[in-house]
């Protein structure tokens, strides 16, 4: 690779995305700064000749923190969430590097995630070294802390993906670029790594505004930084995959890192950051109103952007308003773009809910209505009185719902992806879930804080008459659990299972679930076939509150007989209705209302559920949501008595992870642009082609 132009054209760019940046993304949110002076690319020493510019450049830099790759692919296979694409195929593509089919060669891996996390690295690297050379101000010093904590935040995420990752913490216009050494580094030791930044935080934190100072939440504070800190760190003590560099026969094994005192000192730095937000007292938990549970309140105006609701829980997001700077997070209950939907245009939700996961949630708690979406929206009936209908769906068509078309602000015009969603990135719960980790860790087993930050999150879900699990290592699966109830879609479950060494023990449970529900047996035995759904209106209209719709499942087997068949004829309707309006009244529900049954075990769009949505005039058969598992079968009976191929088959979930193996991602190697094509001093994860040479 020619060294010379590899530095200018990285070195342009990377100053021209932060400098350029500030003006497109976090400009386009904050309020403060209205107008951007025009900058050349290069041109560091006009972006640093005083505190606003030197701030414009540093809030540049978070526009370029997040790719796609982030939020869909490295958001699932964490058994609760799945890439669904319309073709589920063995040879790679987003479903496959979603569960673990990783393809160097392809490239299927993070090769994204790797070129825009040193993008950033660069863009930091640039903003320290002209902020250090600055006059100490205190407005320089929070830019110092904010740049050291971004590094810091990319740093994390690439090594909870890659591992071993190359380490700069000097610009490249600093660089003497003869040195290979330092223009084609080598990997650098994760701990090395997790050190250095770890006590770079603790001594700059400090210098961060609290969030009461500043009152913003689409920047780092003093307290999201604390919270990130502490996240980092339960990476940093945590497990992961690990080998030894430069050996070309190493081998790959799941460990901590080998000095238990550090990962003592390391979780006692977690826990102090942690007791220090708690204690400042800022931030809490959003709770109910007489209009919606909490949890609920929180995603509907977080979504809806009114941020004046949620930023006392929801401390640090990713800015996402308008058209150059936006992205496609937010896509999760589709819309068949009907004519009859022409506000909310054509979206199918990419990922689904597992429907194990689904299943999981106690009956009691108010987050899985929230965080699962029971319905597609779609507008094509023969009814004449219809504005768009929200239509139950079945167990392999569960959506994502924590934000939502029909909860979010007018789009981006033209650009249906674009839904204006902030992505979220640290919430007050995640505080205190990692405070029970901590106090958890350092004490053996739970004391009385882990139980109580524990309580206060089930509290505000309305499942606190769960067990708390008395054991260090019980205590640590309940804690995996709440996470998984509380964070879905909020892209830190898939790390959380590998520094946790629970993810090869959460995979066989989950696939063995998968197999249990299909064939109704175990913990599935008695659950309903037959669910009866309510025909259900909603208004064309953004900011719509609508949740879920209401249903009954049938566990009744007479109940369950009488819905065994839909009539195929319109005279037969109205008696058939009736039937079911009689079921509705039995299980105290509104029998003046219209009801449809779904077989829950087959596809939305197999003939029962087709007829049985025609007895209440629904006659479309397109879906919002991406075929590759919506279409296909949940139940093996159904399936005439064989798996569906999405539970078990050569291309099912899961079927590619393998423990001590997957739970990195290797770097990619088939063209220029590329981590092993582009440096010759980086070397592959064991067990993928080009290991030993780098090749």
């Amino acid at each position: 690779m020619n060294k010379k132009y590899c530095y200018k054209a990285f070195r342009s760019v990377l100053t021209a995305l932060a400098i350029l940046g500030a003006g497109s993304m976090l400009l386009s949110s904050c309020n403060d700064t209205l107008e951007l002076p025009s900058y050349t690319k290069d041109d560091t020493d006009f972006a640093f000749r005083d505190e606003n510019n030197a701030e414009l450049f540093v809030k540049g830099i978070y526009s370029s923190l997040i790719h796609e790759e982030y939020y869909r692919s490295g958001n699932c296979a964490e058994t609760t969430t799945q890439e669904a694409p319309d073709n589920l195929s063995a040879s790679g593509g987003k479903y496959g590097m979603s569960n673990y089919n990783y393809q160097p060669n392809t490239p299927i891996c993070f090769d994204r995630i790797y070129l825009v996390g040193y993008n950033s690295i660069e863009s930091c690297n640039v903003a320290l070294s002209h902020l250090r050379a600055m006059e100490q101000t205190q407005k320089v010093k929070a830019l110092i802390a904010e740049a050291v904590t971004l590094r810091a935040w990319v740093y994390y995420n690439l090594i909870r993906y890659f591992g071993d990752v190359p380490f700069l913490t000097q610009d490249f216009e600093s660089t003497d670029t003869s040195d290979e050494s330092l223009f084609y580094p080598a990997r650098t030791s994760r701990d090395e790594i997790y050190d250095y930044v770890i006590n770079e935080m603790v001594e700059t934190i400090d210098d961060l505004p609290w969030q009461s100072e500043c009152g913003w939440t689409e920047r780092l504070t003093r307290n999201s930084a604390k919270g990130i800190l502490a996240r980092i760190c339960l990476h940093a003590g945590g497990w992961s995959l690990r080998w030894e560099l430069n050996n070309p026969n190493a081998e790959t094994r799941m460990a901590r890192r080998p000095d238990e005192n550090r990962i003592t000192e390391i979780y006692r730095i977690a826990d102090q950051a942690l007791s220090e937000v708690i204690a400042k007292g800022e931030n809490h938990l959003i709770q109910a109103d007489a209009e919606m549970n909490g949890f609920y309140k929180l995603f509907w105006n977080f979504t809806h952007r009114n941020f004046g609701e949620t930023d006392p829980e929801m401390m640090w997001s990713i800015a996402m308003l308008g058209q150059s700077v936006n992205s496609k997070y937010g896509i999760d209950v589709g819309s068949t773009g009907s004519t009859a939907t022409p506000i909310f245009g054509q979206r199918k939700a990419m990922t689904l809910r597992l429907p194990q996961y689904y299943l999981s949630f106690d009956p009691a708690d108010n987050r899985r209505d929230v965080t699962c979406g029971n319905y597609t929206i779609i507008g094509k009936t023969n009814r004449t009185d219809t504005e768009i209908i929200n239509v139950g769906t079945t167990y392999s068509s569960v959506t994502p719902g924590k934000v939502r078309m029909q909860w979010a602000t007018e789009p981006v015009t033209g650009q249906v992806a674009k839904r204006n969603v902030n992505i979220p990135m640290l919430r007050y719960s995640d505080i205190l879930l990692m405070y029970a980790e901590t106090q958890n860790y350092l004490n053996h087993g739970p004391n009385e804080a882990a139980r109580s930050a524990l309580k206060q999150v089930r509290q505000r879900a309305g499942v606190d008459h769960l067990p708390i699990p008395a054991g260090e290592q019980e205590f640590l699966k309940a804690l995996l659990q709440e996470r998984k109830w509380e964070f879905a879609d909020e892209c830190i479950l898939r790390t959380d299972l590998v520094r946790m060494n629970l993810i090869a023990e959460e995979i066989e449970k989950s696939k063995q679930q998968l197999i249990d529900l299909s064939m109704r047996q175990g913990e599935y035995e008695n659950i309903a076939v037959y669910r009866l759904y309510k025909y259900t209106e909603d208004a064309n209209e953004y900011g719509s509150k609508f949740l879920t719709v209401d249903y009954i499942d049938l566990t009744d087997p007479d109940e369950a007989e009488q819905v065994k068949t839909v009539p195929t004829k319109a005279a037969d309707y109205p008696d058939f209705q009736a039937k079911l309006q009689a079921i509705a009244a039995a299980h105290g529900k509104d029998a003046t209302a219209e009801w449809y049954p779904c077989n829950m075990f087959e596809p939305w769009s197999s003939a029962y559920n087709k007829n049985s949505r025609k007895v209440v005039g629904i006659i479309t058969t397109a879906i919002g949501i991406e075929a590759g598992i919506a279409g296909k079968y949940t139940g093996y009976a159904e399936n005439k008595n064989k798996f569906p191929d999405w539970i078990s088959s050569t291309i099912s979930l899961y079927v590619w992870f393998k423990p001590n193996h997957s739970e990195l991602s290797p770097f990619a190697t088939n063209a220029p642009g590329k981590p092993l094509v582009d440096n010759p001093n980086l070397t592959q994860l064991p067990g993928y082609p080009g290991y030993s040479s780098g090749e």
